[in-house]
C-alpha cells in the first residue's frame, strides 16, 4: 500500500492516493486551460475572462480600484503612461508588448535584454515607479502577479490594448 498524498488547497487539505491526486492535476490543469494558448517556449497567454486572473497575489494596490476597461479611459490610460519612465516604462512596455502572456522574472530579465533588471527586486523597485501613476489615475495596476518561484506577471489583453493605443497617442 502506498503512502497517501497529501494536497493542500487554501486552508483546505486533501488526503488521497497518488493516483487521485494525479487524476485531481489533470482534472485542475484542464479547467484551468481553458482558451489559454501556449507561446512557442512554453509561455501562458491568458483570455481576459480565465480564472486565474482573479487568484493574482497583488494586494491593496491591485484588489482597491476599479479595472482599466473601456475606450473612454484611454486620456486616463495616457495620464497615466505619460510620466513613467526608466524601469518602470521598461517594466510597463514588457507587459503591453506581451499582452495576456504570463512572464516570469527570469522572462521580464531576459527580454529586457543589457543590465535593465538584476532579478525579482530591481523588478519590485520597477513597480515602485509606478505608484503616483496608479495613485493619481484612481485605477488598480494595470498588471497582476502571481507570487511564486518564479514569480511571474502579466497585463491583461484589453488592457495591453488600451496601453499600447495609448503609448502611440503619445509618440512612445
Amino acid at each position: 500500500m502506498t503512502e497517501p498524498v497529501r494536497v493542500s488547497i487554501g486552508d483546505m487539505e486533501l488526503s488521497m492516493s497518488r493516483a487521485r491526486a494525479e487524476q485531481l492535476v489533470v482534472s485542475l490543469k484542464s479547467q484551468l486551460d481553458v482558451g489559454v494558448t501556449r507561446e512557442p517556449g512554453g509561455g501562458l497567454v491568458l483570455p481576459d475572462g480565465h480564472p486565474l486572473w482573479e487568484q493574482h497575489t497583488g494586494l491593496d494596490g491591485h484588489r482597491d480600484y476599479p479595472e482599466w476597461g473601456a475606450d473612454s479611459d484611454l486620456a486616463d490610460v495616457e495620464a497615466f503612461y505619460q510620466p513613467v519612465r526608466g524601469k518602470a516604462k521598461v517594466f510597463l512596455d514588457l507587459l503591453i508588448d506581451h499582452p495576456g502572456r504570463l512572464l516570469t522574472v527570469d522572462d521580464l530579465c531576459r527580454l529586457a535584454g543589457g543590465d535593465v533588471f538584476s532579478g525579482p527586486r530591481s523588478i519590485a523597485g520597477a513597480i515602485n515607479g509606478l505608484y503616483r501613476s496608479h495613485k493619481a489615475s484612481g485605477r488598480r495596476y494595470p498588471f497582476y502577479w502571481w507570487e511564486g518561484r518564479p514569480t511571474s506577471y502579466a497585463m491583461k489583453l484589453s488592457v495591453a490594448e488600451l496601453f499600447r493605443r495609448a503609448r502611440a497617442n503619445l509618440g512612445e
